[in-house]
């Protein structure tokens, strides 16, 4: 089948072109200023500072937004100031000479209506790219809208209803095509005591909301409330029935909570568990055991001069990985007698490790027959607890070494949203909060998309 494209130098002459054509015509000052559509007919340096810079439309006739019959007569010019970005920079007055129409069709209803522009919509009392400009300052580069707002001498309100309008016209999450689907929770904000008005018992409220990341993409689809079986499962059956068929995998932390919550929503979909967290169980377990020895054995919590303390991050990595001088270290610690415990615990996590790092499943059960024989030998109840814990979720453990489908890209974009809501000193609108994440989140993955597109054509090329 024949594809019609267009090779890069011909888009590239296109755009010079309807640049030429937008541009001709035009004088030095409207130049300069650049407004899209508006030619500027005085300027003039302001006494407390600043320019006051005077700008009419070039286009001469409006549509009236009743019948949409073009007019060209004027009922008369009405004088505005809208913000604009800083020119040569200083703050820029702007005063737009607007004309407002008398509408040509008689039976229309709407006697008479003022132009509007793609930079002047209506009512707007902000330039469409100083709106641009200030959504892709809290968006695009992370900063706050306050700080924003006061750069560009307009109101919080103003920034952050721009923020709003980008993010309601945003692809829906039933339009978005996702293979992977990544669930995780984070902390909306700090832990909260409040007086029950029955009980009058003091309970403790941690905010938390769920997350769901495109595990492939990294692209954030939604957040809600509560990390709760109830509110996951509420987000899943308001997807459409074709977006969950296309769903093959959901990677999630061990959380019994969330997969009951799929299970219930998706039964046929696989679900693959993050290996990062069972390697962290496995060094919990590690360093709960060496704590319970150091006290069991000196009577007092480890110090510096104790070996054990002293390399207590070096057994949490990986042993194969680490250097000789490592591995020598490693041994010292490990062939002290007094802590038998901790290498026979330190066994049992590098046995974890080699179940997940498993290319297959036929070696994956062949480690786990290991692991279990370590656990035995070890007679560790810190040990016997994670073996229960890989039992439960074995099939889960299966399903990511066969698929490698991990829960790394939702934990990056945790890392992004924490960085937000540290940004923002914090949020008390929820609805607030969830446009940024989603914002920015769509904006990072299109501009990543959009890398990796170019690269291809230039590879191409």
């Amino acid at each position: 089948m024949s594809q019609n494209t267009c090779a890069p130098s011909t888009l590239s002459a296109h755009h010079t072109t309807e640049q030429a054509r937008e541009h001709r015509g035009r004088d030095a000052a409207s130049v300069v200023f650049n407004l899209t559509g508006y030619t500027v007919t005085d300027a003039a340096d302001l006494p407390l500072g600043g320019r006051r810079v005077v700008v009419t439309a070039v286009d001469q006739q409006g549509a009236c937004p009743s019948c949409g019959v073009l007019s060209t007569r004027v009922h008369q010019r009405v004088r505005q100031r809208v913000k604009d970005i800083p020119t040569g920079g200083t703050r820029v007055e702007v005063v737009v000479i607007k004309p407002r129409y008398l509408c040509a069709e008689p039976a229309c209803p709407r006697q008479t209506f003022t132009q509007t522009t793609e930079q002047l919509p209506a009512r707007a009392r902000c330039t469409t790219r100083l709106k641009d400009t200030v959504v892709a300052a809290v968006l695009d580069s992370g900063r706050a809208t306050g700080q924003v707002a006061a750069v560009q001498g307009i109101a919080w309100g103003t920034v952050n209803t721009a923020i709003l309008t980008q993010t309601t016209v945003l692809p829906e999450v039933d339009q978005v095509s996702v293979r992977a689907l990544g669930i995780d929770e984070h902390r909306f904000a700090t832990a909260k005591w409040f007086k029950h008005p029955d009980t009058a018992v003091w309970c403790r409220v941690e905010p938390w909301m769920s997350t769901f990341v495109d595990a492939d993409t990294g692209h954030v689809l939604g957040v809600v409330d509560g990390r709760s079986s109830k509110n996951v499962t509420a987000w899943l059956r308001a997807r459409s029935q074709a977006w969950l068929d296309r769903l093959e995998v959901v990677a999630i932390d061990p959380s019994a909570t969330f997969r009951a919550a799929v299970r219930r929503v998706l039964p046929a979909v696989e679900i693959s568990v993050d290996h990062f967290h069972l390697v962290r169980l496995g060094n919990q377990m590690l360093t709960e055991v060496r704590q319970r020895t150091l006290r069991e054995v000196l009577g007092r919590r480890g110090r510096k001069q104790d070996a054990v303390w002293a390399h207590r991050m070096l057994l949490l990595r990986a042993g194969d990985q680490l250097t000789e001088a490592g591995l020598h270290r490693l041994e010292q610690v490990l062939d002290d007698a007094d802590f038998e415990q901790v290498a026979a615990a330190w066994a049992v996590k590098e046995h974890l490790r080699r179940i997940l790092n498993s290319p297959t499943i036929e070696k994956a059960q062949n480690a786990r027959i290991d692991f279990e024989l370590a656990v035995a030998a070890a007679e560790l109840p810190e040990a016997d607890r994670l073996s229960v814990t890989v039992a439960r979720w074995w099939p889960e453990i299966k399903v990511f070494i066969r698929t490698r489908v991990t829960n790394a890209r939702t934990e990056a974009a945790n890392t992004s949203v924490k960085q937000i809501k540290r940004t923002g000193r914090g949020f008390r609108n929820q609805r607030n909060y969830q446009s940024r994440i989603l914002g920015r989140s769509f904006r990072r993955t299109r501009r990543r998309s959009q890398i990796h597109a170019r690269a291809g054509l230039h590879a191409q090329v």
